[in-house]
This record gives C-alpha cells, structure tokens and sequence, in this order.
C-alpha cells in the first residue's frame, strides 16, 4: 500500500495553499497525478511535489494550472507567493520595477539581481535563510528578470555598471561564476542589455559607497532604489534623484566602453 497523502493546512503558507488548491481540482475532475502531468507536458514529481509544496510554485505553473482548470485561482496564489518572498522594505520598489521601461544599475560588490543566474543568486541570498525561505528567496528574484524578456510591453532596457571587483569575485566558487560570467556574454547580446565595466585601473570613482537602481517610467518621473545593510529605500524626491542620475553618470564616466568590457568579461571567464 502506498503512503496516506499528506494532509496540507491551506493556512500555513501561500505554498501550501497552491499544493492545497491543486489536489482539490486534480481529484475533483479524478485526475491522477500522471494524468495530470501529461495533459500539461510537466512530470509526475513535479506535479507531486507542488501538491506537497515541496517546491515553489513559478508563473508557468500558475498560468497552466488556471488554463486546465479555468480559474484564476492560481495567479492569485502565485501572486501572494512571491509577495511573501520579498522582504517588506523592498516590495514598494519591485512593484514599480515591474513597470519600467528603463533601468539603469550600479553594482560595485556583486553581479546586479536582474543579470544572476540560479546559481549565484543561490549563493548570494543563502546565508541566514532556510531551504524553503532561500527557495523562495531566489525564485523571485529570477522573477524579477521576466522584465527584460517580455513581449508585451516591450522589454525594459537595462544599462548595468557592475565594478570588476563584482568579476572576480568567486560567489558560489569557479563554476558557478564560470556560468554567470557566460550569462552575461550571452545576455549582453540582446538589444536591450548594455553592460559597461569600471576597471580596477579607475581606483576611486563616484559611486563606490555602494548600489543603486535607478527606474524609468514612459508615463511618470524616475525613482532610485539605494541599497543599505539590512535594508534599502526607495527615493522619489526628485531632487534627489537628480543626485543619484548625476552619480551614475559620473561611474558612467569611469566605465570601459562596451566592447572593451565584454573582452573584460571574457578574460574572467
């Protein structure tokens, strides 16, 4: 006989809840979790292991699930997933991150979060957190990356200033960065990536006190997003702003250009 089915309480988290709501519909319409899989092209473990919330739900799989149910219910629950993921004094800027059509990064320590790959993300957010929390943790940071491959709106453009402190770093140990080095080489070829590194040689240079984001809106001001130990803020005083573009023109200033920072990447990897 095989195990009872792990009873879930739709209460204790969002991830619960979506597992709690899968195996209500699948058996409602008597599907197995075979059947289930085959119809959406996933595999058995993965459609046990969401019943179980034993993984993360992504948009993909909220957006198939409403498909073959037709609910919303799903996006709902991702929705409140990835909310949950994101510490509160960040929600407010990855709302509006999520409408820019411009984004312009400073990394001085670490490959900026709209460029890491699994794996780097995995090793920059693991420290402090549980497996589920570091699961969720990553998974929305990659999330966030959905911004630059969208069909509709247009992707946003983002133009990333990362130190070559940020290359040599060893986050995650060789492999890893041999794979985040090759993601950049690989997203710097779209056209809406432009990637420019400040060379070691540049010393001390405007921005070097630590990152920030600025946003740009088609309809709406700019806002920044400046990051701070335990915690960043978001800065819409335009003022302000202005003081943070002027930053980030001057790090601009201090950038090899284009071309040169791609053979720089390159010698890293």
């Amino acid at each position: 006989m095989g195990r009872p089915a792990k009873q879930l309480r739709p209460g204790d988290s969002p991830v619960t809840y979506f597992g709690y709501e899968l195996r209500k519909h699948r058996e409602s319409e008597q599907l197995t979790q075979d059947q289930l899989a085959a119809e959406l092209r996933w595999t058995r473990p993965i459609v046990s292991m969401l019943e179980l919330a034993e993984r993360i739900p992504r948009q993909h799989h909220a957006e198939a699930l409403d498909a073959r149910f037709r609910t919303d219910r799903f996006g709902h629950l991702y929705e409140l997933i990835k909310k949950e993921a994101v510490p509160s004094f960040f929600r407010g800027y990855v709302e509006r991150e999520r409408t820019a059509d411009q984004v312009r990064a400073h990394a001085p320590l670490l490959i900026p979060g709209l460029l890491q790959t699994e794996g780097y993300a995995t090793a920059v957010l693991r420290a402090g957190r549980s497996p589920g929390e570091l699961e969720r943790s990553v998974a929305a940071r990659l999330e966030r990356q959905r911004i630059l491959f969208r069909d509709d709106p247009a992707p946003a453009r983002l133009w990333a200033l990362i130190d070559e402190t940020a290359l040599r770093r060893q986050v995650g140990g060789p492999d890893v960065m041999a794979a985040q080095l090759g993601h950049l080489l690989e997203v710097s070829d779209r056209y809406n990536v432009t990637l420019q590194v400040v060379p070691e040689s540049a010393q001390t240079y405007a921005g070097l006190e630590g990152a920030f984001t600025i946003l740009g809106f088609q309809d709406g001001a700019d806002i920044a997003y400046v990051d701070a130990v335990r915690g960043g803020y978001l800065v819409d005083q335009q003022a302000r702003v202005r003081e943070i573009t002027l930053t980030w023109d001057l790090v601009r200033t201090s950038a090899l250009p284009g071309d040169d920072s791609l053979l720089k990447i390159k010698e890293y990897l």
